[in-house]
């Protein structure tokens, strides 16, 4: 162990018998195990203690390897056998070895490689344990007991394996036998077996490989008595959007199964980072980004998610296609495998938005995008018309529908190595193992041509902007240059190009063609990038850089290596290299040393957009204008133009200088300049011309600007504004208010639910402003009525309060407000026919709820409405029928009762409400008005069913005589008005009880809860009778006999003779008995019974009353009397006493002392107080 400076022995190896063939450390570092060449193994700890020792008598051992988790040990034999134990040593059995199949011979195990997971990459169920022989054999299993592992045939004879640092990466190095010489090799796989690269190595005898612990960029090797040190360039998973101006990368959390999606975008220097599983590849186009992700269920196939470049998912596709490459352009996303393209042409929410129109019932599938799957070896014949050029939607509505059945054909015998898009031409090129390009037509991937490349696997391809010129990396990363037949005749011509056969590089792992010059291009070949005019070579520049974009003689690069580490860093420009061309920086140098004029030739040498902007920015630079507006002509901007004559009217140099450095966009400076010269108003001024509200804040508190109330408002609501874009409501709240934006200060409220704030508002707000009808459709939409009523009523929008409380059910609210129009309104016969709607639309939808036999809705539908009438009998109908056709129990029915009897008295107090309401019109006599009140109390109070039917007619001359009484000097057509306008709740109520002219109807309304009492009688009989209390019984079942049209006679009778003979009170039983003897409704079986029941019953007893009492022919007199008393609703007897209690609902009594034992009334269950 280490100590201050110092190793000190812990375990001794004092084993003089064996030699020690391998020790490896468990995955925390507190245990070894040492193995010996003649089975001796030996597990200690950390320090220094023997845990425990055991001889295997398996065979010579050559190896060990731990768990992840440290339970198991693996120990390979001298024989190629591997050997299961526990932490323990116990044996568990012996682990298969697949990849020795059909080998003879003697093999020896080279390594056992157990990635141990450290940077979580081991513990998803991806193969982590690698066993490799040195006859050139490996196997991958996710663990010991895998069924199917990864089989493994290098084709080297292996001296040592390894896993990088996250386990993506498997190097296998050894030597690859050949007849005239040996070759050390190192070949690259990734968890699934799939080869990556292959990389050649110097030397004789190679004997280790080891891998660097900072990101696994560097692969040691000891070869002879030299190491070797590799730089490996990893594949990234990463992608640039052009026009959105974002790179889009992916890396991994440590202990999270999920890859985490940066979207940076370098102008703004933004990111937003999302989570996906399963990650296979991104590419991205213009807008949109593409991720590939394999499906969390573990089914077939990939999901490819697009997204916006600010990282908003729009769409999906799930593709039963797995890619190794995929590729996108502005239309259209492309993926390959060895043997198969697919393509999905998507449409963006742009076109499918602007064309929306186009997509009819046959077309309708198409707005899903259009798919296309092909086979590498057929597709040069699935050929289509060539009128199909033009990839707009209208002309893209071509495709079958994609038969996946193409996927069991057999793998190519050359497959696909890798591809690429040439987007100015719109062509697909596909590279095959071969060395074979195969040129596609895009959208419709109709079949071109091809041309070899010669016979390397190509590894990567990319084209030229013009597609004339096509580089080719190959396995072993040698590029090369190939001219495109048919397409490259000026190319060949030129002499940039002239020995492009002859033109290789080595050692190249990327390449970027400049966009606008087909000649020039750039590439990264070791630590170095070389920038290339034609085929001749710029200085190197040292950097390691991932190029994303060369435009404008500029070359464009993200240093990932370094970015996928800083997880937790927010990226900043120091992760990108921007590096321009020579030509640039000769020019700068010209510019610099040799003036304008010397430049001025260069550029009419070397004619060049950025060299002009840079020339015209040294000439604004030194206020030489007629220079600077002759570079604007060449370029043909118009803006610079107009920019240069109003320069030309600034007569002052300093607002001179400061407008040329805030056309190149140099704010700080122009404000600096403008600030040290004290012109802070103008410095003021030019931030509100950026819209940068918060630095205009700072200055006019710094610098003491005066700033009126209007443009201090300006400046709260820009701030505002701000927070509005970034979706902060709270904040842009706050500025929203200073700034006296109540609209925007509204908005941030709702968004944050803050409702109690904008009804604030809304109060604040005079009538009739133009936000209120805003605010009322919002609250509309929320459900909140009161609210949206209130902002609709305030703006005058009496007709959209009726519409929202129509749409949320409160349509006694909607009868208010139409009742609420003054009659003398012009608006009168509006209000009349918003009545008729609203009664419309009420009976429609009762109507609905009636035919889907939902009664209880309705119902509710009508008392809602204020309808308490109709609700009743409605519910009173209802009741009928359940008594005809069902047989509910007797709570069941008490309930319905009670519904009936609570509607009615709602119904008793809304009338007493009209009445008691004084007409609008001041036109009214006073004696209308009196007269329109008692009779309206009369109607209300009237218990004789027949004084409820008033005549209209009759009603209208007895208050016209009224009226003449007491004003003989008004005209008659006049008062025939004033009556007809102030007699409103008379003349409703006679319609009403017109419309329900029946005895049944009627006798509802006079006696609401006799249905309710009829069920609580018998209910509260049945109970006393099965607690014993026969006497009380046999008086609250009498009551039943006012029942006989509610409740069935034959059983009220049956209950009074049951009761009676419980009470000994035999005459009433007999009289009970004569009236079952009555029933003819009755069967003959049960006339027969009945019969033998009296036989039985009266031979043994007297027609007399047994238990007569002092109080019973005083309490039986009492209920037979025909004077109505109050009765009990909880004992069921009569109430004798003068002082009772009433229930303010039913209006039915109780004994005091008996209902203070309740809480609540038994009869309406109304809280008692």
């Amino acid at each position: 162990m280490l100590h201050k400076g110092a190793w000190y022995e812990e375990m001794i190896n004092n084993r003089n018998k064996s030699s020690v063939k391998d020790m490896k450390w468990d995955c925390d570092g507190q245990r070894i195990c040492i193995v010996y060449e003649d089975g001796a193994a030996i597990v200690g700890s950390v320090d220094g203690n023997r845990i425990w020792g055991k001889e295997l008598k398996h065979g010579s051992l050559t190896s060990v390897e731990w768990s992840p988790d440290g339970n198991i040990l693996l120990f390979g034999l001298l024989t190629g056998e591997i050997c299961v134990f526990d932490s323990y040593g116990n044996f568990l059995n012996k682990m298969p070895t697949y990849c020795l199949n059909n080998i003879h011979g003697a093999v020896r195990i080279i390594s056992l490689d157990w990635y141990k997971g450290g940077n979580n990459y081991g513990i998803r169920m991806l193969p982590s344990l690698a066993v490799c022989y040195d006859v050139g054999r490996c196997q991958l299993m996710t663990n010991h007991e895998d069924p199917d592992p990864v089989l493994l045939n290098t084709g080297i004879q292996i001296k040592c394996s390894c896993w990088n640092e996250d386990g993506s990466m498997l190097a296998v190095a050894g030597t690859q036998m050949s007849s005239d010489r040996n070759i050390n090799v190192v070949q690259f796989y990734n968890p699934f077996g799939h080869h990556l690269s292959t990389l050649l190595l110097p030397g004789k005898c190679l004997t280790a490989s080891t891998w660097e612990g900072n990101g696994s960029l560097r692969l040691a090797l000891a070869v002879d008595s030299f190491l070797y040190f590799a730089n490996l360039r990893p594949h990234y998973k990463w992608a640039y959007s052009s026009t959105a101006n974002t790179t889009i990368y992916n890396y991994s959390r440590p202990h999270t199964f999920e890859h985490s999606i940066t979207f940076w975008n370098l102008k703004t220097n933004k990111t937003k980072i999302i989570s996906v599983h399963h990650l296979i590849d991104i590419c991205a186009s213009e807008d949109y980004v593409c991720l590939v992700c394999k499906p969390s269920d573990a089914g077939q196939g990939v999901i490819l998610t697009m997204y916006t470049a600010i990282g908003v998912a729009i769409e999906s596709k799930h593709v039963q296609f797995e890619p190794t490459q995929s590729m996108m352009t502005s239309n259209q996303i492309i993926l390959i495998n060895k043997s198969f393209i697919y393509s999905w042409q998507y449409f963006t929410p742009k076109q499918i938005l602007d064309l929306g129109l186009k997509f009819t019932s046959s077309t309708l599938r198409q707005r899903d995008g259009i798919e296309r799957l092909y086979h590498i070896d057929t597709i040069s014949l699935k050929t289509v018309s060539s009128d199909l050029v033009d990839d707009d939607i209208s002309s893209s509505i071509f495709q079958t529908k994609v038969d996946w059945n193409l996927m069991n054909q057999p793998v190519s015998s050359d497959p696909i190595s890798t591809l690429t898009i040439s987007h100015s031409t719109r062509r697909l090129l596909i590279a095959r193992e071969s060395g074979l390009i195969q040129i596609y037509r895009l959208p419709d991937l109709y079949y071109e041509m091809k041309f070899s490349v010669g016979d390397n696997c190509p590894y990567r391809i990319y084209v030229n902007c013009d597609a004339t010129c096509l580089g080719v990396i190959d396995e072993s990363g040698i590029f090369r240059l190939h001219l495109i037949p048919d397409n490259s005749t000026s190319l060949s011509s030129s002499v940039k190009f002239k020995n492009i056969d002859n033109f290789m590089r080595k050692d190249v792992w990327d390449v970027k063609f400049e966009e606008d010059n087909p000649d020039i291009f750039a590439i990264m070949e070791k630590t170095r990038m070389y920038i290339f005019d034609g085929l001749q070579s710029e200085p190197a520049i040292h950097t390691s850089t991932y190029l994303y974009e060369f435009k404008n003689l500029e070359v464009q690069g993200i240093l990932l290596d370094e970015l996928v580490k800083t997880v937790n860093i927010q990226p900043n420009e120091e992760f990108l290299l921007k590096t321009p061309i020579k030509k640039v920086r000769d020019f700068k140098q010209i510019l610099e040393k040799d003036g304008l004029e010397k430049a001025s030739e260069f550029i009419n040498n070397n004619p060049h957009t950025k060299l002009r902007h840079l020339f015209i920015e040294a000439c604004l630079e030194k206020q030489n204008l007629e220079m600077a507006e002759l570079q604007f002509v060449h370029l043909q901007e118009y803006s610079g133009i107009q920019f240069i004559k109003r320069l030309r009217n600034i007569q002052s140099k300093l607002i001179r200088k400061a407008e040329i450095l805030v056309y190149f966009k140099k704010y700080d400076e122009a404000e600096t300049l403008l600030l040290n010269n004290d012109r802070s108003d103008l410095a003021v001024e030019l931030r509100k011309r950026l819209g940068d509200w918060f630095r205009v804040a700072q200055l006019t508190k710094d610098t003491g600007v005066l700033m009126k109330d209007l443009e201090q408002a300006e400046i709260w609501n820009g701030m505002g504004d701000y927070y509005y874009n970034q979706m902060l409501w709270d904040k842009a709240a706050g500025y929203y208010q200073q700034g006296n934006d109540l609209l925007k200060f509204a908005e941030c409220l709702y968004q944050l639910e803050d409702y109690k704030g904008i009804e604030r508002i809304i109060e604040e707000l005079p009538d009739c402003h133009d936000t209120l009808y805003d605010f009322g459709l919002r609250f509309a939409n929320l459900g909140m009525i009161k609210q949206a009523m209130y902002a609709f009523i305030k703006c005058n929008r009496r007709k959209e309060a009726i519409d929202v409380c129509l749409r949320l059910n409160e349509w006694r609210v909607a009868y208010e407000l139409a009742k609420s129009i003054d009659s003398q309104d012009t608006d009168h016969h509006h209000h009349q026919e918003q009545q008729k709607r609203i009664d419309y639309l009420l009976k429609q939808s009762v109507n609905c709820f009636i035919e889907q036999g939902k009664i209880i809705e309705a119902v509710e539908l009508y008392k809602r409405a204020g309808r308490f009438l109709d609700a009743a009998e409605l519910l009173y109908k209802e009741v009928q029928k359940i008594k005809q056709f069902c047989n509910r129990k007797p709570l069941y029915m008490k309930k319905m009762y009670v519904l009936i009897g609570l509607l009615m008295e709602q119904y008793y107090e809304q009338n007493k409400t009209q009445a008691n309401v004084k007409p609008r019109n001041p036109a009214c006599g006073e004696g209308v008005l009196m007269a329109s009140s008692t009779l309206a109390g009369l109607l209300l109070t009237e218990q004789d069913h027949n004084s409820l039917h008033y005549n209209n007619t009759d009603s209208c001359t007895t208050i016209t005589n009224n009226n003449n009484n007491n004003d003989n000097n008004n005209n008659n057509n006049k008062q025939m008005n004033i009556i007809k306008q102030n007699n409103d709740i008379i003349n409703n109520e006679s319609e009403i009880l017109q419309k329900h002219n029946t005895n049944e109807i009627n006798r509802l309304i006079d006696q609401p809860w006799r249905g309710a009492e009829a069920y609580h009688y018998i209910m509260l009989t049945e109970k006393q009778l099965y607690h014993g209390l026969y006497k009380y019984a046999f008086r609250t079942v009498q009551l039943l006999k006012d029942y006989e049209d509610i409740l069935n006679p034959f059983i009220i009778y049956s209950l009074i003779a049951l009761c009676a003979i419980y009470a000994r009170n035999y005459v009433v039983c007999s009289k009970a008995f004569i009236k079952l003897e009555s029933f003819t409704d009755i069967s003959s079986i049960e006339q027969k019974e009945i019969k033998q029941l009296i036989l039985d019953l009266f031979s043994r007893h007297q027609p007399i009353n047994e238990q007569d009492t002092s109080e019973s022919p005083e309490m039986d007199s009492i209920l037979e009397s025909e004077t109505k008393i109050p009765v009990c609703v909880v004992t069921g007897q009569p109430i004798t006493d003068y002082q009772f209690w009433m229930c303010p609902t039913c209006k039915h009594c109780a004994y005091e002392n008996e209902i203070t034992k309740l809480h609540n009334c038994p009869l309406c269950h109304f809280p008692v107080q």
